[in-house]
């Protein structure tokens, strides 16, 4: 689907570059919006999408049940801190032959990739 170029867009998408952390739809919308930008929540999600549609941003499911959005959409890992809340940017190779592995199972018809989020405690926790 082709988008026409929108200021808001542009907006998040900047913010998202500039920062080096995995934030929230609602966390996105109070940080523009200290910096004397107006953009409205409903906004943020809607350009969101598009720019996860794009590509330019990748929406992670978090195991307490909410969304987080990361800058960096090639593939790779995660760790979660179930203590801080965290969620960290794993510097690990990631494993095609894990998606040829799993496919080999006989329920399984056509992989697309995976994504994987280890859990536990933190350095910084711990």
């Amino acid at each position: 689907m082709t988008y026409k170029n929108s200021k808001q867009r542009e907006l998040i998408l900047e913010y998202m570059q500039g920062i080096n952390a995995h934030v929230s739809a609602e966390e996105i919308y109070e940080n523009i919006n200290k910096e004397e930008k107006k953009i409205s929540l409903a906004t943020v999600y809607r350009n969101l999408g598009i720019l996860e549609d794009l590509q330019k941003v990748k929406k992670i499911a978090l195991p307490q049940e909410r969304y987080v959005y990361d800058k960096t959409c090639n593939p790779h890992y995660h760790f979660y801190c179930e203590k801080c809340k965290t969620l960290y940017d794993l510097d690990e190779p990631y494993k095609l032959e894990l998606d040829k592995t799993i496919s080999d199972n006989e329920v399984i018809g056509k992989i697309d990739g995976h994504d994987i989020i280890f859990k536990g405690v933190c350095r910084n926790c711990k």
